[in-house]
């Protein structure tokens, strides 16, 4: 499907202003790759397009003084490629890496990936497929197709690097028209299938993301199909400070990323099995089946737990 109008301003001030004048009938586009299949499977209308890769502040990547900058247009292959923060981040180095394949990773963007919409089976299919099985709450119908609920959505959150900057305590910069916003990645997000972006980023522009937490330990996982390209059935993160304070965040596998924080010292691994379970609202609406994504969680939270005792053995 072409686009109402394609632009492509050279200032943020300029993609404000033109987001403004069409408003609400336009998309922003950075590195486009999953908008694109949106387009192709008819699950957006013909829009005016802004198109930010224009704007160079957007793709600017500073390490200093124990922070990490990165610009909204970063390409997921430039942080993977990054010696600096392979060595100070190697969480979201290993996060970004397990995102879609080698040539997507070159377009695709880290602003893009935090923004990721949500996905379902019974929604992400083409204009035809969901007129044969009839649509849904998400699209035009009236129930979700997967619980045969009328009132609630429960399409995935499956971006990979929101898991690890979450676990990271990472912020984002948010410009909007007279006013920056500036946010914990993890408030990005709302446990709704439909609007499950909490900010007003309608009118506004992710710009920056901003980490300065350390690690002295992490681990990421992914469950998915293929060992490339498909979107994640479930990804735990973990970060662990000097000062032994876990996050722990799973996505994938709910209708936004789940975060479960404390001392480490206080945890135990029933208790956070039992919390995973009771905060991640997952239903049957991936590839793979309920039953074992439910467990998997319980095996990655074993498979964290037990490199814990490997690390004091070493």
């Amino acid at each position: 499907m072409k686009p109402a109008k394609y632009i492509i301003p050279a200032t943020i001030k300029r993609a404000l202003a033109a987001a403004a004048k069409y408003s609400p009938d336009f998309m922003y586009f950075g590195g486009g790759t999953d908008i694109q299949i949106y387009l192709k499977q008819q699950l957006l209308p013909p829009q005016t397009v802004i198109d930010l890769t224009g704007i160079k502040a957007l793709g600017k990547l500073k390490h200093s003084r124990g922070k990490l900058e990165l610009g909204a247009l970063v390409t997921l292959d430039q942080i993977i490629r990054n010696n600096q923060i392979r060595l100070n981040y190697p969480l979201l180095h290993r996060a970004a890496s397990a995102a879609a394949t080698p040539v997507i990773r070159k377009t695709a963007t880290i602003g893009g990936n935090l923004l990721v919409k949500n996905r379902c089976t019974f929604y992400n299919q083409s204009k035809d497929w969901r007129i044969a099985v009839g649509s849904c709450l998400r699209d035009e119908g009236d129930i979700c197709q997967v619980t045969g609920g009328k009132k609630a959505c429960f399409s995935r959150n499956v971006s990979d690097t929101a898991t690890a900057l979450i676990a990271l305590d990472a912020r984002v910069f948010i410009s909007l028209r007279g006013e920056n916003l500036e946010m914990p990645v993890k408030d990005l997000y709302r446990a709704d299938g439909i609007r499950f972006h909490r900010h007003p980023l309608n009118d506004g522009i992710l710009t920056q993301i901003e980490i300065s937490r350390k690690s002295s330990s992490w681990w990421f996982k992914k469950l998915r199909l293929r060992k490339s390209m498909d979107f994640m059935s479930l990804a735990v993160a973990v970060s662990v400070d000097e000062k032994g304070w876990a996050r722990i965040c799973l996505n994938g596998v709910s209708m936004s990323p789940v975060l479960i924080e404390g001392l480490l010292a206080d945890m135990t691994l029933k208790d956070l099995m039992a919390k995973a379970g009771k905060m991640c609202k997952t239903v049957d609406n991936d590839l793979m089946p309920l039953k074992y994504r439910r467990q998997m969680i319980k095996v990655y939270l074993k498979l964290w737990w037990e490199s814990l005792g490997e690390r004091k053995k070493s």
